[in-house]
Protein backbone atom coordinates (compact mmCIF):
# COMPACT_ATOMS: atom_id res chain seq x y z
CA UNK A 1 0.00 0.00 0.00
CA UNK A 2 1.04 3.52 -1.12
CA UNK A 3 1.46 5.44 2.22
CA UNK A 4 1.85 8.32 0.35
CA UNK A 5 0.21 11.46 2.29
CA UNK A 6 -2.52 13.67 1.61
CA UNK A 7 -2.98 17.43 3.50
CA UNK A 8 -6.80 18.06 4.22
CA UNK A 9 -7.89 21.78 4.74
CA UNK A 10 -10.49 21.19 7.08
CA UNK A 11 -11.07 25.38 7.82
CA UNK A 12 -10.47 28.06 5.44
CA UNK A 13 -7.67 30.77 6.69
CA UNK A 14 -4.21 30.20 6.63
CA UNK A 15 -1.50 32.68 7.75
CA UNK A 16 0.56 34.63 5.36
CA UNK A 17 3.87 34.55 6.88
CA UNK A 18 5.78 33.06 4.21
CA UNK A 19 4.21 34.86 1.39
CA UNK A 20 2.63 38.34 0.34
CA UNK A 21 -1.06 36.31 -0.23
CA UNK A 22 -2.50 33.72 1.06
CA UNK A 23 -1.40 29.88 -0.26
CA UNK A 24 -4.51 28.02 -1.84
CA UNK A 25 -3.31 24.87 -0.67
CA UNK A 26 -1.53 24.07 2.50
CA UNK A 27 1.69 23.50 1.18
CA UNK A 28 2.02 26.26 -1.16
CA UNK A 29 4.08 28.58 1.70
CA UNK A 30 6.89 25.98 1.70
CA UNK A 31 6.85 25.27 -2.20
CA UNK A 32 7.42 28.72 -2.55
CA UNK A 33 10.76 28.79 -0.59
CA UNK A 34 12.35 26.66 -3.38
CA UNK A 35 12.31 29.89 -5.69
CA UNK A 36 13.78 31.89 -2.26
CA UNK A 37 17.77 32.61 -4.20
CA UNK A 38 19.56 34.17 -0.99
CA UNK A 39 20.08 31.63 1.74
CA UNK A 40 19.30 33.64 4.69
CA UNK A 41 15.88 34.59 2.97
CA UNK A 42 15.18 31.07 1.82
CA UNK A 43 15.89 29.87 5.41
CA UNK A 44 13.68 32.39 6.77
CA UNK A 45 11.08 31.41 4.94
CA UNK A 46 11.32 28.17 5.62
CA UNK A 47 11.28 28.68 9.23
CA UNK A 48 7.93 30.23 8.93
CA UNK A 49 6.34 28.13 6.82
CA UNK A 50 6.70 25.66 8.79
CA UNK A 51 5.75 27.20 11.77
CA UNK A 52 2.52 28.33 9.82
CA UNK A 53 2.31 24.58 8.94
CA UNK A 54 2.70 23.17 12.36
CA UNK A 55 -0.13 25.98 13.70
CA UNK A 56 -2.58 25.02 11.53
CA UNK A 57 -2.21 20.87 12.35
CA UNK A 58 -2.06 21.89 16.27
CA UNK A 59 -5.42 23.73 15.84
CA UNK A 60 -6.88 21.16 13.35
CA UNK A 61 -7.35 23.30 10.28
CA UNK A 62 -5.29 20.68 8.32
CA UNK A 63 -5.12 17.27 8.86
CA UNK A 64 -2.57 14.95 6.84
CA UNK A 65 -3.86 11.64 6.40
CA UNK A 66 -2.66 8.47 4.18
CA UNK A 67 -4.02 7.83 0.68
CA UNK A 68 -5.33 4.47 1.65
CA UNK A 69 -7.33 6.14 4.19
CA UNK A 70 -8.93 8.47 1.93
CA UNK A 71 -9.59 5.20 -0.95
CA UNK A 72 -10.78 3.44 1.64
CA UNK A 73 -14.00 6.47 2.09
CA UNK A 74 -14.64 6.43 -1.63
CA UNK A 75 -15.22 2.57 -1.24
CA UNK A 76 -17.65 2.76 1.66
CA UNK A 77 -19.38 5.83 0.23
CA UNK A 78 -19.20 4.55 -3.65
CA UNK A 79 -22.96 4.71 -5.29
CA UNK A 80 -24.42 6.98 -2.10
CA UNK A 81 -25.49 10.47 -3.06
CA UNK A 82 -24.55 12.91 -0.18
CA UNK A 83 -25.22 16.29 -0.31
CA UNK A 84 -22.31 18.27 0.46
CA UNK A 85 -19.75 15.46 0.78
CA UNK A 86 -16.82 15.90 -1.33
CA UNK A 87 -13.85 13.21 -0.29
CA UNK A 88 -10.24 14.45 -1.12
CA UNK A 89 -9.45 12.44 -4.65
CA UNK A 90 -5.64 12.78 -6.45
CA UNK A 91 -6.32 14.96 -8.88
CA UNK A 92 -7.78 17.83 -6.09
CA UNK A 93 -4.41 17.56 -5.07
CA UNK A 94 -2.23 18.67 -7.97
CA UNK A 95 -0.82 15.08 -7.91
CA UNK A 96 0.62 14.61 -11.82
CA UNK A 97 -1.40 13.34 -14.32
CA UNK A 98 1.26 10.93 -15.28
CA UNK A 99 1.35 9.67 -11.43
CA UNK A 100 -2.08 9.51 -10.81
CA UNK A 101 -2.18 7.18 -14.08
CA UNK A 102 0.29 5.17 -12.73
CA UNK A 103 -1.85 4.76 -9.10
CA UNK A 104 -4.59 3.94 -11.58
CA UNK A 105 -3.22 0.97 -13.14
CA UNK A 106 -1.65 -0.04 -9.63
CA UNK A 107 -5.60 -0.55 -8.24
CA UNK A 108 -6.64 -1.90 -11.68
CA UNK A 109 -4.10 -5.24 -10.77
CA UNK A 110 -5.53 -7.98 -9.61
CA UNK A 111 -5.36 -8.46 -5.79
CA UNK A 112 -4.85 -11.87 -2.89
CA UNK A 113 -7.73 -14.02 -3.96
CA UNK A 114 -11.13 -13.72 -1.94
CA UNK A 115 -10.39 -9.70 -1.10
CA UNK A 116 -12.52 -7.50 -4.10
CA UNK A 117 -10.49 -5.63 -6.33
CA UNK A 118 -11.50 -1.91 -7.66
CA UNK A 119 -10.54 -0.21 -10.80
CA UNK A 120 -10.14 3.49 -10.91
CA UNK A 121 -9.86 6.04 -13.81
CA UNK A 122 -6.75 8.04 -14.83
CA UNK A 123 -8.17 10.78 -12.47
CA UNK A 124 -8.41 8.41 -9.95
CA UNK A 125 -12.18 8.10 -9.37
CA UNK A 126 -13.49 4.18 -9.00
CA UNK A 127 -14.82 3.14 -12.15
CA UNK A 128 -15.83 -0.60 -11.10
CA UNK A 129 -15.37 -2.43 -8.22
CA UNK A 130 -15.44 -6.78 -8.25
CA UNK A 131 -15.40 -9.71 -5.86
CA UNK A 132 -17.48 -8.15 -3.54
CA UNK A 133 -18.51 -10.97 -0.60
CA UNK A 134 -22.37 -11.15 -0.65
CA UNK A 135 -23.94 -12.11 2.43
CA UNK A 136 -27.69 -12.31 1.62
CA UNK A 137 -29.82 -11.77 -2.20
CA UNK A 138 -33.93 -11.96 -1.94
CA UNK A 139 -36.64 -10.53 -3.24
CA UNK A 140 -39.11 -7.61 -2.43
CA UNK A 141 -42.52 -7.06 -3.46
CA UNK A 142 -41.81 -5.74 -7.17
CA UNK A 143 -39.77 -8.90 -7.83
CA UNK A 144 -37.21 -6.54 -8.15
CA UNK A 145 -33.84 -7.95 -6.69
CA UNK A 146 -32.39 -6.94 -3.33
CA UNK A 147 -28.48 -7.49 -2.91
CA UNK A 148 -26.78 -7.26 0.45
CA UNK A 149 -23.05 -7.25 0.57
CA UNK A 150 -20.76 -8.56 3.52
CA UNK A 151 -19.11 -4.62 3.81
CA UNK A 152 -22.84 -3.55 4.66
CA UNK A 153 -24.02 -1.87 1.24
CA UNK A 154 -27.47 -2.89 -0.05
CA UNK A 155 -28.07 -2.31 -3.60
CA UNK A 156 -31.36 -2.72 -4.89
CA UNK A 157 -32.60 -3.97 -8.78
CA UNK A 158 -34.02 -0.78 -10.66
CA UNK A 159 -34.82 -2.53 -14.04
CA UNK A 160 -37.96 -4.93 -14.28
CA UNK A 161 -36.22 -7.29 -16.29
CA UNK A 162 -36.18 -10.76 -14.68
CA UNK A 163 -32.37 -11.47 -13.71
CA UNK A 164 -32.58 -15.25 -13.28
CA UNK A 165 -30.58 -15.11 -9.55
CA UNK A 166 -30.71 -18.34 -7.44
CA UNK A 167 -31.76 -17.17 -3.81
CA UNK A 168 -29.23 -19.23 -2.45
CA UNK A 169 -25.31 -17.68 -2.74
CA UNK A 170 -23.00 -20.07 -3.37
CA UNK A 171 -19.55 -19.87 -1.62
CA UNK A 172 -18.03 -18.29 -4.47
CA UNK A 173 -20.44 -15.95 -5.48
CA UNK A 174 -19.78 -12.33 -5.43
CA UNK A 175 -20.89 -9.35 -6.72
CA UNK A 176 -19.37 -6.74 -9.22
CA UNK A 177 -20.75 -2.88 -9.22
CA UNK A 178 -19.41 -0.44 -12.07
CA UNK A 179 -20.56 3.32 -12.56
CA UNK A 180 -23.11 3.92 -15.65
CA UNK A 181 -24.22 6.99 -17.41
CA UNK A 182 -25.86 10.19 -15.76
CA UNK A 183 -24.59 8.84 -12.63
CA UNK A 184 -26.33 5.14 -12.48
CA UNK A 185 -24.94 1.98 -11.63
CA UNK A 186 -25.21 -1.54 -12.82
CA UNK A 187 -24.75 -4.50 -10.69
CA UNK A 188 -23.76 -8.33 -11.57
CA UNK A 189 -24.42 -11.37 -9.69
CA UNK A 190 -21.12 -13.55 -9.97
CA UNK A 191 -19.16 -14.32 -13.28
CA UNK A 192 -21.83 -15.14 -15.54
CA UNK A 193 -24.27 -13.08 -14.33
CA UNK A 194 -26.37 -10.67 -16.60
CA UNK A 195 -25.40 -6.86 -15.86
CA UNK A 196 -28.77 -4.73 -13.94
CA UNK A 197 -29.07 -1.22 -13.08
CA UNK A 198 -29.51 -0.82 -9.22
CA UNK A 199 -29.08 2.04 -6.78
CA UNK A 200 -27.47 1.79 -3.26
CA UNK A 201 -30.20 2.15 -0.35
CA UNK A 202 -27.59 1.64 2.02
Amino acid sequence: MNTRLLILVVAAGWPSTALAQPPTAPLDGLFACESVVDDAARLSCLDAAVAALHSETASGNVIAVQRGEVEAAEEATYGLRIPGLRLPSLPRFAIPRSEASDLAAAEQTTQTSGTHTVERDSNGQIERIDHLAITDIRFNRSRRVVVTLANGQIWQQLDSDSTHIARSIEADTGASIRSAALDSYMVKIGDNGRWFRARRTQ
